[in-house]
């Protein structure tokens, strides 16, 4: 009776369960009928722009994103100006990108002519840095998602009231804005530490827009902030707000060089003097009332699988509100900064490097006790995982 029982219940939940998958099997049949009969429709005349449209809509609708993204590069070989075709091809390539991790860790050993920028009384030291970044990118829901985790610390061995670390991130979607072109609205914070005590915290947002033209990887980036200073430091809480932008121009002379413009403009509300006399480097924030501006201009090579070389200079102008000349006039600084570099790549395995960095601080100010110059040379060891 109970085996009776047993296989009467398992007969009518086959029944049932071949009920509810009937409808889904014909679907399944009706769309491959459809995407069959299309695809021979492409086969008698590839260069059909609605073919092959209609075969790349119907394989995207039934889950073959792959066909249809090939599909859509087919049109756009004889439709070039095909909106629907770009868009497509964009957010195809967008689904089927992988969630990645990169892991990218920096030390080395550096010194400093002139770390504390003085005019007159120059103390020199050497320095220890470490730095970490992790960039993390994955799918979430619908959107992609970006993750920047960023850690930096500096050691200096005669002027330790200089040794300075940070810890921050930022978080953010990446939105398609044009098929060439993406948007990364981001927001995050973080905490820096000065001679061994809490020196700032701070709250950051901003848009980021990046893209591939011309076969290299360019950016604009726009950012505001508030820090919030210790009680022991000299500096008080206020805004800041800066953007930077990155154009790359490869092949110039030859087919492994880069051409990279990097105009960049700041301003910051924060009140006080910068205690650091900015050895903190270029793209910290040093507090004062200011505004500046300049731009970066570098030039890269790689003249043999092994050794990229590179060099450049940035100019920078400050004009301070809080700092003034001996007859009164505000302060009115220009950096200019010679850089060079070598890359010895995959010196020490697939994908690590050893660097090389030499720069040169000459400021140029109407205060002449605020001249200064500052040879900086390091030398990094660059993982990435």
């Amino acid at each position: 009776m109970k085996r009776s029982l047993l296989a009467f219940a398992l007969a009518a939940y086959a029944v049932a369960l071949g009920a509810s998958l009937a409808p889904a099997l014909a679907v399944d049949r009706s769309e491959a009928i459809a995407l069959g009969e299309a695809y021979q429709r492409v086969l008698a005349n590839p260069t059909d722009t609605a073919a092959n449209m209609e075969y790349a809509r119907l394989a995207e609708a039934v889950g073959q994103p792959r066909k249809a993204l090939a599909t859509y590069e087919r049109v756009l070989l004889y439709d070039p100006e095909n909106a629907e075709a770009l868009a497509a091809l964009v957010r195809i390539r967008r689904e089927l990108q992988p969630d990645t991790t990169l892991v990218t860790l920096t030390g080395g050993l550096g010194y400093e002519s002139n770390p504390l920028q003085r005019h007159s009384d120059l103390e020199s030291s050497l320095k220890a840095y470490v730095a970490g970044r992790v960039e993390d990118e994955r799918r979430l829901g619908d959107t992609r998602w970006r993750t920047l985790l960023l850690g930096n610390a500096e050691y200096f061995s005669d002027v330790s009231y200089l040794d300075y670390g940070y810890l921050g991130g930022v978080t953010g979607p990446i939105l398609p804005v044009s098929t060439q072109i993406n948007v990364n609205p981001f927001a995050g914070g973080g905490v820096s530490f000065l001679d061994n005590a809490y020196y700032y915290s701070e709250a950051i947002a901003g848009m980021q827009f990046e893209g591939y033209l011309q076969g290299a990887y360019q950016l604009l980036r726009v950012r505001g902030g508030y820090r919030s200073f210790g009680d022991q430091s000299i500096s008080t809480d206020g805004f800041y707000a800066d953007v930077i932008g990155r154009w790359a121009l490869p092949q110039v002379v030859q087919n492994s060089d880069v051409f990279v413009f990097t105009p960049h403009a700041r301003w910051s509300g924060i009140g006080g003097i910068d205690v650091t006399n900015g050895s903190l480097g270029p793209d910290d924030i040093k507090p004062g009332n200011y505004v500046s501006w300049g731009a970066r201009f570098e030039y890269f090579n790689q003249v043999a699988d092994w050794l990229t070389l590179g060099g450049g200079v940035d100019i920078t102008q400050t004009l301070y509100s809080n700092l003034y000349t001996p007859d009164g006039a505000d302060r009115d600084d220009v950096m200019i900064e010679p850089l060079l570099s070598a890359v010895f790549n995959r010196a020490l395995g697939m994908q690590t490097d050893i660097a090389l960095d030499y720069r040169y601080q000459w400021n140029q100010s109407n205060d002449e006790q605020a001249e200064f110059g500052n040879h900086i040379a390091m030398a990094r060891v660059v993982t990435r995982f």
